[in-house]
């Protein structure tokens, strides 16, 4: 049986959270879109641009540990400024 590594650990972690952001991403046009009414914290885009920047943050660190060559720095400064566009965005509390 294979040990995991901290690799295989972080691509865990990636993918669960970009699945967390997708299901926010549903739940939110959902409540937008007034076919459920019953979830309020997903009245405003709070909560997606808090899983964005976290995934997004994530990923670059992803990127950095398992990309090699031009690759690495190329999508993990991509990824890093998505995060810090969506950090910004919750800073100026864009809703």
């Amino acid at each position: 049986m294979k040990k995991f590594s901290i690799r295989d650990t972080i691509t865990f972690i990636c993918t669960l959270a970009a699945f967390i952001t997708s299901v926010i991403i549903v739940l939110t046009f959902l409540t937008t879109y007034h076919f459920i009414n019953s979830m309020p914290i997903f009245n405003s885009y709070l909560p997606l641009q808090i899983g964005l920047c976290i995934t997004m943050a994530l990923w670059a660190i992803r990127f950095a540990i398992n990309k090699v060559g031009r690759e690495k720095y190329i999508y993990a400064i991509v990824c890093i400024i998505i995060s810090l566009i969506s950090l910004f965005f919750i800073m100026n509390l864009v809703k």
